[in-house]
């Protein structure tokens, strides 16, 4: 019963590697296909001028 129980929590630990494996994998994956959609995303434009700052002046006296 000692040996089934060792085998048993064995199994268990390896199904856990296993599953951490996969999804280390896939978490990988998922991040080289981030930055390859980031690379090739066109340049940034540059900001376009703000449509009311600096074309009026409001002076109260």
């Amino acid at each position: 019963m000692e040996l089934s129980s060792f085998m048993s929590a064995q199994v268990a630990q390896l199904q856990q590697t296993v599953q951490m494996s996969i999804m280390n994998k896939s978490l990988n994956m998922g991040v080289a296909s981030s930055i390859q959609m980031l690379e090739q995303l066109p340049e940034q434009q540059p900001a376009a001028p703000h449509p009311h700052k600096g074309t009026t002046i409001d002076v109260s006296v």
